[in-house]
């Protein structure tokens, strides 16, 4: 990814400007900055939802993009654990559906609960256990340890250990960040 001299304003306002930046094949990095800085801002130009107010990027060949969103908005609340995962993954059988499921501490009945009945953490692991599922070559992480508890976050830490592509995630967690990035970009107004 190469992104140069990035600005983006609402109404006449200037929310960042000359965020410039490239990521590498295998870069692990972290964006740290205050709250309402737009750094999820920037995940939204990045992911094409918005356009920025000047500047522009550009991905390398072949990259296939895995977003974690921390308003969980990609959940049907309506499904069980099981048919969240199971549907947007339909070749996979019971026992390997269940198994990952395991893998993200969702075990036995655990599987069957609605998704608007589990808690911010809950939901974060199922996010989760879809998005290692999906194969993406490059994750971009908006806050995954919001709501995780200390199990959770072990879990997705092994998880990203484990994980050979490009992660840019942003996050206040520095203990996570020391344990998944290798560079940290720290994200102002000025850029």
């Amino acid at each position: 990814l190469m992104a140069e001299d990035l600005a983006m304003a609402f109404d006449g306002k200037t929310l960042f400007e000359n965020v410039s930046f490239s990521l590498e094949k295998g870069d692990r990095v972290g964006i740290i900055g205050p709250n309402g800085i737009g750094k999820t801002t920037l995940f939204r130009i990045l992911l094409g939802q918005l356009q920025p107010f000047s500047g522009e990027f550009k991905y390398g060949t072949g990259v296939d993009i895995g977003y974690y969103d921390q308003e969980q908005s990609s959940l049907n609340p309506g499904n069980t654990v099981m048919e969240e995962l199971w549907n947007a993954f339909p070749t996979m059988t019971e026992t390997q559906v269940r198994n990952t499921l395991a893998l993200f501490l969702f075990r036995s009945d655990d599987v069957y609960k609605n998704v608007k009945q589990l808690s911010g953490g809950e939901r974060g692991r199922v996010m989760l256990a879809k998005l290692m599922l999906a194969g993406n070559n490059f994750l971009l992480l908006d806050e995954p340890t919001n709501h995780l508890d200390m199990a959770s976050k072990e879990v997705l830490e092994e998880s990203l250990k484990d994980y050979s592509g490009t992660i840019l995630v942003i996050s206040h967690d520095r203990y996570f960040l020391n344990k998944i990035v290798n560079r940290i970009l720290l994200f102002e107004k000025t850029g």
